[in-house]
């Protein structure tokens, strides 16, 4: 079994991406190096072959960046960058490499790009499927034939026929009801469940996958979680440039969840709760039905966290915390427990995980 990891956040304030080293054998998380990007670099996505990584840059900057993974001590080496016309919330890299999607929660789209386009410095999307409001993320399943996106504006998932052309063919929604607002999604290790995180609710909804079709059909909506009773629902928040801002005092009292997650075993599935700063773990009943199993306080205002491949650890970070946390999982329970914590950046919101070549560190 793999030991060693390097771990990638993107600080969005500082322009950055750290890069972290995992021992899985000393349960230790320790710095590495510092990569300066742009600013406002947030969504990250890994090519498949698990040695390239993507960034994505907002604001007004809009790029998408390329860099080579060094399989020894993890330093990214840049490969180039292709100018974007949209800002994207959220990156995929299509399983087969043959494409890259995002999704843009401004622009209330979907963008379809070709991977050798990128790689030549070309930013002109094959594709852009307008009218998903909201958009705020997009993923494809493991055989590289369909792609899923949540439309938090819309309470609703889209699902796609992803064609070899290029082309994202719509074939279906399902509509999660009225102040759902699905947020991020993931697709349990046998691609026969479509997890989608509420954000307004910090519930998740189970979508069961046909394979054949991609299509999906909503099964059970967790309840929220009992420790976080004590929030309202929360709602579509404006952007942090908007000039009218809601009183700090009423956001302190709603759900802001983020990001979501599955076990590699299928077992259990964790969402990022930012109004608190916690991950919530669920553990997979056999009805396909989720049981809140526990929560662990973590970083400040936790946009984004990642299980390693194995599944034996947790990495998150907080965008209000210079600090990024290392958590062991239990295998038998799923629980998180706080393992190692060491220096990050500012405005961290995203974390991808690869193994290391290296024997040691």
């Amino acid at each position: 079994m793999q030991d060693h990891y390097f771990v990638y956040v993107s600080n969005a304030n500082d322009g950055e991406i750290d890069v972290l080293h995992l021992d899985a054998n000393a349960g230790t998380l320790t710095p590495r190096a510092r990569t300066a990007i742009a600013p406002t670099v947030m969504p990250m996505a890994l090519a498949p072959d698990r040695r390239h990584l993507y960034a994505v840059t907002r604001g007004t900057d809009l790029h998408l960046y390329r860099y080579a993974i060094d399989a020894r001590d993890g330093a990214l080496t840049t490969l180039g960058r292709a100018p974007l016309d949209s800002s994207f919330a959220y990156l995929c890299a299509d399983p087969l490499g043959r494409f890259l999607l995002g999704a843009s929660y401004g622009e209330h789209r979907v963008c379809l790009y070709r991977t050798q386009d990128i790689e030549n410095g070309l930013g002109a999307p094959l594709q852009t499927v307008e009218g998903i409001q909201n958009a705020h993320a997009v993923i494809v399943s493991a055989d590289g034939r369909f792609a899923y996106a949540s439309s938090l504006g819309s309470d609703r998932v889209f699902c796609f026929a992803l064609e070899d052309e290029g082309r994202l063919r719509e074939i279906g929604t399902v509509d999660l009801g009225q102040g759902f607002g699905p947020r991020h999604l993931c697709l349990s290790p046998d691609g026969n469940t479509l997890y989608v995180l509420s954000e307004f609710r910090a519930t998740v909804a189970a979508l069961a996958r046909d394979a054949q079709s991609g299509e999906l059909t909503l099964r059970h909506v967790s309840p929220r979680a009992a420790d976080l009773a004590h929030l309202n629902d929360g709602f579509a928040r404006p952007g942090s440039s908007d000039p009218v801002q809601p009183d700090p005092a009423v956001l302190a009292k709603l759900v802001w969840a983020a990001d979501i997650h599955v076990s590699p075993d299928g077992r259990f599935v964790y969402a990022s709760e930012r109004t608190t700063s916690r991950l919530l773990t669920y553990a997979v009943q056999p009805d396909g039905s989720l049981e809140y199993a526990g929560f662990v306080d973590t970083e400040t205002q936790p946009r984004g966290f990642r299980l390693d491949p194995s599944g034996r650890f947790a990495v998150a970070c907080g965008e209000k915390s210079p600090h990024v946390s290392l958590y062991r999982v239990d295998a038998r329970s799923g629980a998180l427990t706080l393992a190692a914590r060491c220096a990050g950046g500012h405005g961290a919101n995203w974390v991808e995980i690869v193994e290391s070549a290296a024997a040691s560190s």
